[in-house]
């Protein structure tokens, strides 16, 4: 074959390939396949103020995922509940809005016809949708239509052996491990009262990087209360109010005594979550009590600093040496999720929603696995090495690949269910001599729904008390400290807190009824 026929073929092939590629649609490998339909937007409001979610299937793995398998692009907006009144003042709500589970708003979505009934809906388009039955009967309204469906919710059908689940708590403590190693003091002494102030004291001197070391961090005077073994009910099941129980005078003694020795800063109380997350994140904590203080912090810390480990360290006992009695995370749910009874796409949406649920989409969406991180090994997800690495070198990039940032549909029990042994075993067995309870009932009974009355005289007695813990708290001697708790309580007392606790006696007992406990 001469020249010239060798390049007419060339030619003739190229055109071919050019024709063939000019008549079909390129697809980036993150977009729908090709042929399917065109993609959904669904609208959502998230009432969390500080949240925020920037859809990008081009970046994120997870959201990559879910446009590929159900269609749909989200256009999520976060704001506060005030941002959330106003929509719903102008007629202007998205197709989905989420909030906190015991909101005035949610009850108010429910109650004006604003929120879709799901039951009806879910029948319809969407008839595997994988949601509790417990939780429909929980939030089931007194319409009886079901409307909400809540996050991290843990019913009874999964907190059990049989499917794996099992209830956690939030109320721990964690220590700065490389820090300790420094002031002398075993991980075992930060048990006792004794122990943890000697560390505190020793921590009090120490500096990471040119920062003076807080010595503690992450006050709430009902986890150590509950530390050192509150009961939330007496022996005949009646509701006990925080306020009154001895255990919650020891907490605040022992953080008084923490104050008036240095070992708590004044901006412990006038720190937002973000502020103290950043802290831990900086290493600047020694000890923080309380889970969500160093959630990602921690791991963020750790990235940059391989030495700087913040470790879980159990809680700490009281002068009676109680059991910790320790709440449940909030059982009942986080938050809640709603659709608009105007919503435009509600099969596209059901559907979504459904694939939400799913067992496979929930561990995509667990901020602790991620999206096209593990792979499932004998039953249970396995991280892969090649991600373990990406978070260690740089974990805020890894998370941007991997986390969905979008929880609001998570079953934390299926992602029990899918733990390697080994980590199941290792959080049960690191809450053995501890009693965990669920927070169902309790956290129902300091709920005033819908009653108005009810919320007006405890945002009173609320509002005033967090000022008088202040002065407790900060008070220049134990005995002042204990006078300060005994002239809060008069005063709550005068604005009516046995006309609350009365109240809370009585939600208590209904929830446990509607529990069957």
């Amino acid at each position: 074959m001469d020249l010239k026929k060798v390049v007419q073929v060339i030619l003739v092939v190229v055109m071919g390939i050019f024709l063939c590629m000019a008549g079909k649609k390129q697809v980036h490998p993150l977009e729908p396949d090709a042929g399917a339909d065109e993609p959904v937007t669904i609208t959502w409001f998230v009432a969390e103020e500080g949240y925020a979610k920037t859809w990008n299937p081009w970046k994120n793995l997870a959201d990559a995922k879910i446009l590929r398998n159900t269609g749909v692009n989200l256009e999520v907006k976060s704001g506060d509940l005030t941002d959330l009144d106003a929509l719903i003042a102008t007629d202007s709500l998205p197709d989905l809005i989420t909030v906190e589970a015991e909101t005035a708003e949610r009850y108010m979505l429910e109650n004006s016809g604003m929120a879709e009934p799901l039951e009806p809906l879910f029948e319809t388009y969407a008839p595997d949708v994988n949601i509790p039955d417990s939780m429909k009967e929980w939030y089931r309204n007194a319409d009886g239509n079901w409307y909400s469906i809540a996050s991290y919710y843990y019913g009874k059908e999964r907190v059990n052996e049989e499917f794996g689940g099992y209830l956690g708590t939030h109320n721990n403590n964690y220590v700065r491990t490389d820090l300790l190693e420094q002031t002398g003091i075993s991980m075992e002494e930060l048990k006792s009262k004794e122990g943890l102030l000697l560390a505190l004291r020793a921590a009090k001197g120490l500096t990471y990087k040119n920062q003076d070391v807080i010595p503690y961090s992450g006050w709430w005077t009902q986890n150590l209360a509950e530390q050192f073994g509150m009961k939330t009910e007496d022996e005949e099941g009646n509701y006990l109010s925080k306020y009154r129980q001895p255990e919650w005078l020891e907490a605040l003694q022992f953080g008084n005594q923490m104050y008036r020795e240095g070992l708590m800063l004044p901006e412990e109380f006038t720190e937002s979550l973000s502020q103290r997350r950043k802290q831990v994140q900086s290493g600047r904590i020694f000890f923080c009590t309380g889970y969500s203080n160093v959630q990602d912090a921690k791991d963020i810390l750790y990235s940059n600093d391989k030495h700087a480990q913040m470790m879980y360290v159990g809680q700490v006992r009281g002068d009676r040496q109680n059991m910790p009695n320790l709440k449940s995370v909030s059982s009942g749910g986080w938050t809640v999720t709603m659709v608009h009874r105007g919503a435009k796409h509600k099969r596209e949406i059901a559907k979504f929603i459904s694939y939400m649920t799913q067992e496979e989409a929930t561990l995509d969406a667990a901020p602790s696995v991620g999206t096209e991180t593990y792979d499932i090994v004998d039953g249970h997800y396995v991280i892969r090495d090649s991600v373990k690495q990406e978070f260690e070198e740089n974990y805020q990039r890894a998370a941007e690949k991997y986390f969905l940032n979008l929880e609001f549909f998570v079953d934390w029990t299926i992602v029990q269910k899918y733990q390697p042994p080994s980590e199941a075993q290792a959080f049960k067995e690191q809450y053995r001599g501890c009693s965990i309870y669920d927070s169902k009932a309790a956290d129902a009974a300091v709920s005033v729904g819908t009653d108005r009355q009810m919320q007006e005289l405890k945002e009173k007695i609320e509002n005033y008390y967090r000022g008088a813990e202040i002065q407790v708290l900060t008070a220049g001697s134990r005995e002042e400290c204990t006078l300060e708790y005994q002239e809060a309580i008069a005063h709550m007392e005068k604005l009516g807190l046995k006309d609350l606790e009365s109240f809370e006696r009585k939600r208590y007992q209904e929830a446990k009824k509607k529990l069957n406990q």
